[in-house]
């Protein structure tokens, strides 16, 4: 259990590490971007997402996370999944190849015909990495992944940038997502050390498919419902307003669902090694939520209290409507740990059928409120996705105390301190924007570094227990 404690912490710590240079390199870029694009161009890439996402989830189909959590995977398996992603990714550009001209009438944008076809090239490049990931993950060699991401954030970032500035418009951003996606794939392929053999099994297919299909259900119906406020808002209102959305749920998700990510990637593999000892699974994923909230809360707190400097300073005029969206999406994006958990625990204990349902449900409710809506603009319709992030809570949790005895109100109690201390961080931060009269860019370091100040006060003045797992960790890595 102590060389498991070990590998989680020294995985988790490069995948953090990923998460401040990738990911913060990739705000850096987005915000520069920002300031020399318009919303227009963020708001066709947004119009793009839909079938973007569902291509390359198709392509995934759910197989790398099957080849994860196998307790036993041969060269036979690694191979017959490489061929099937290949082979998926093919059927995956055709058919965006196809759907070009349906979308950009659909959206009424032309310019979308070709921006498709170019992007579609990415699902290649991303069921190139699918088996060399899971070997990296298996290995729990982060430290590769890591280095893989953000090399490729820094050299797409900079062709980007390089490309607006010369007046290249939405294409830049194009550009940029498809010189990420090559660079990630070439690195992680080498770095694998792993070649496919001619050989490909239909007793593989089928035995890790079976898992991965539900997945594959369960994650296109998150992809529609993820995207369904963009159809919605690009088919009703303009390109202009679909990018304003868009950047603040990009931004606002950036931190929760990268960070999340980083966490679930690290944990997975050592979890499902512990999928038969439900008293160890609960105690690893009490603490998992614990520590994940006590560093998610205070900057969706901070992020939402000086959005409206934030964007002002950073962005200019063109972004001002962007920031009540942010502000409430901040409330989702803090939420999504919670969710994201315990569709992890279903994962771990083999329970994808389960995965499928809990997402039928939700989608249902998320439609509902969507459709309830869009008659009152786009302002309602992000406080629809506030409303549902709440009552998804209780599908979410519903299955998870039946499996591991872990249900919604410990996972409430196990939060609240850490949001309550985060609460009164934004607050404070926010006073102190609107009691001292000082220019923007002057307050907006202050308020952070008392926002701080205070959470970190107020966390061990309620004794928050991530305090306590984060500090024998962290000595244990110096």
């Amino acid at each position: 259990m102590r060389d498991m404690n070990r590998q989680i912490t020294i995985g988790v710590a490069w995948n953090l590490a990923s998460l401040l240079l990738s990911r913060g390199s990739s705000t850096i870029f987005t915000l520069f971007l920002a300031r020399l694009l318009v919303p227009e161009a963020f708001g066709l890439i947004a119009m793009m997402m839909i079938v973007m996402e569902l291509a390359q989830h198709l392509v995934a189909s759910g197989l790398g996370q099957a080849l994860i959590r196998s307790k036993q995977v041969s060269d036979e398996d690694l191979s017959t999944i490489f061929y099937a992603n290949l082979g998926l990714s093919i059927l995956a550009y055709v058919a965006l190849y196809a759907a070009a001209p349906l979308l950009a009438d659909f959206y009424r944008q032309p310019e979308l015909v070709n921006l498709l076809r170019v992007m579609g090239l990415i699902v290649f490049l991303n069921a190139m990495k699918v088996v060399p990931t899971a070997i990296l993950s298996r290995q729990m060699n982060f430290r590769s992944q890591m280095m893989a991401n953000t090399i490729a954030v820094l050299l797409s970032g900079i062709v980007a940038i390089t490309l607006a500035w010369q007046g290249a418009g939405v294409w830049s951003l194009v550009v940029q997502s498809i010189v990420s996606s090559g660079i990630a794939a070439l690195i992680i392929w080498f770095t694998s050390a792993w070649l496919p053999r001619l050989i490909f099994s239909i007793e593989s297919f089928h035995r890790l498919f079976g898992f991965g299909v539900h997945l594959l259900a369960e994650g296109v119906m998150h992809i529609l419902l993820q995207n369904a406020h963009v159809i919605a808002i690009g088919r009703l209102f303009s390109a202009e307003v679909t990018g304003l959305y868009f950047f603040a749920n990009k931004v606002s998700s950036l931190v929760s669902k990268q960070l999340t990510g980083a966490v679930q990637s690290v944990t997975f593999p050592a979890m499902a090694s512990l999928q038969d000892d439900n008293t160890a699974l609960r105690h690893k994923y009490r603490q998992i939520i614990q520590v994940m909230m006590f560093i998610i809360a205070p900057v969706m707190a901070l992020l939402a209290a000086l959005a409206e400097p934030l964007f002002s300073v950073l962005l200019g005029d063109n972004w001002e409507g962007a920031v009540v969206y942010m502000q409430l999406l901040c409330i989702v994006a803090t939420l999504y740990p919670l969710h994201s958990v315990n569709i992890n625990i279903l994962n771990v204990k083999g329970r994808s059928d389960l995965v499928l349902k809990i997402g039928l449900f939700k989608n249902a409710t998320s439609l509902l409120l969507l459709f309830s809506a869009v008659p009152y603009g786009v302002f309602w319709i992000v406080v629809g996705q506030v409303v549902n992030s709440f009552l998804s809570l209780i599908p979410n949790t519903y299955f998870t105390v039946r499996l591991i005895d872990y249900g919604v109100k410990q996972q409430v109690l196990d939060i609240f301190k850490p949001v309550l201390a985060a609460s009164i961080a934004g607050v404070s931060a926010y006073l102190v924007i609107q009691v001292i009269a000082w220019p923007e860019f002057a307050l907006l370091p202050l308020s952070v570094g008392v926002g701080m100040a205070i959470f970190l006060l107020f966390s061990i003045a309620f004794d928050v227990e991530a305090i306590k797992l984060l500090m024998p960790k962290i000595r244990s890595l110096l």
